[in-house]
């Protein structure tokens, strides 16, 4: 009789088993995915936060090394403006950006950005608000569920009209300028005789060319794009405020990082913001020039119509609270 040499089902099937193991221990781990933060605003990304915040994602991927990226979600895909702050909160989305008065309904602290006459020209303001004052208003969102991380800017907030120049301090009596909601713009342009319009800013053009409005008060790098210089006549270059973003990332997107991760996000952060300043200096003086080669005049305010209009804005900033009066007089001495 012949023996069977043959190896059984049981052996076959542990012996590829072993293999199999054997071949595992070999090979390399697969790699794992990046953890990924979505980056949610309302811009387009041709502006300025738009690019911004594609500049940051790009410094995350840059220094992370794979282990963490952002995808940056323009044009309010997620959620609309009047909602990032709460998607952020909630851990909807993980990385906002508003603009800084939408900040004001939780602390009125961020009103200081539209603190008309506050500061006297736009190098100032870009001074303070990207300084250690800009980073004591954003510490008030760390008990808000947000951490605050950065001033992105965009700029000065100016007076434009369909007159040639405001020559005395009753230029702007009677005459309706539309203003974004803001409680400060609202209770000067009510001082010095205007009246202050809220309305998209879509609909300021066509309210302009019709006549429903007079003015606007908003930044060049806004008023250059949406061709203002076609239906106003003048900027006027007193400081009326600065316009500019609030980045801040929601504290439980934050608690969910490693201190690695941290790292590498606070470290784009401070990159992407020093590219942000520089940007806006050079967007300010772009949009100048397309504004004045199209025929709006430019105009700095002469002495006494600032000295006039300023005394207005004391007015207003004896109507805010002790904290925020407090802070304003800070960024004068600054």
């Amino acid at each position: 009789m012949f023996r069977n040499t043959s190896p059984s089902r049981r052996q076959v099937l542990a012996g590829g088993a072993a293999a199999i193991g054997a071949g595992l221990i070999g090979a390399p781990a697969l790699a794992q995915a990046p953890k990924a933060l979505k980056f949610a605003h309302e811009a387009p990304q041709t502006a300025i936060k738009g690019q911004t915040a594609i500049k940051f994602a790009e410094l995350v991927a840059q220094h992370g090394n794979g282990a963490l990226k952002v995808d940056v979600f323009p044009g309010a895909q997620l959620v609309p403006t009047t909602e990032e702050i709460r998607a952020a909160v909630r851990g909807q989305v993980d990385v906002i950006a508003p603009f800084t008065s939408y900040f004001a309904s939780l602390d009125p602290v961020w009103d200081i950005f539209y603190e008309p006459l506050m500061l006297p020209s736009a190098d100032a303001a870009m001074t303070a608000f990207g300084g250690d004052l800009g980073q004591r208003v954003l510490k008030t969102l760390d008990t808000r569920g947000m951490n605050g991380m950065a001033i992105w800017f965009d700029g000065p907030v100016y007076i434009f009209t369909n007159t040639e120049a405001l020559t005395g301090p009753d230029s702007l009596k009677g005459k309706k300028i539309r203003v974004f909601p803001c409680q400060p713009l609202e209770s000067w342009l009510k001082k010095v005789g205007a009246i202050p319009v809220s309305m998209p800013a879509t609909e300021v053009y066509l309210a302009l060319q019709q006549g429903a409005l007079d003015g606007v008060v908003s930044t060049p790098t806004y008023a250059a794009p949406a061709r203002w210089y076609e239906v106003l006549k003048s900027q006027t270059r007193v400081l009326m405020g600065f316009g500019g973003y609030g980045v801040a990332i929601g504290k439980r997107s934050w608690d969910g990082l490693s201190a690695e991760q941290k790292s590498i996000v606070e470290r784009a952060m401070k990159d992407a913001t020093v590219w942000n300043h520089e940007q806006a200096k050079s967007n300010l003086a772009a949009s100048e020039k397309i504004l004045a080669s199209n025929g709006m005049k430019l105009n700095d305010p002469q002495p006494d119509l600032l000295a006039a209009w300023a005394r207005e804005a004391e007015k207003v900033y004896e109507e805010q609270n002790p904290q925020l009066r407090e802070l304003i007089s800070t960024f004068r001495k600054a």
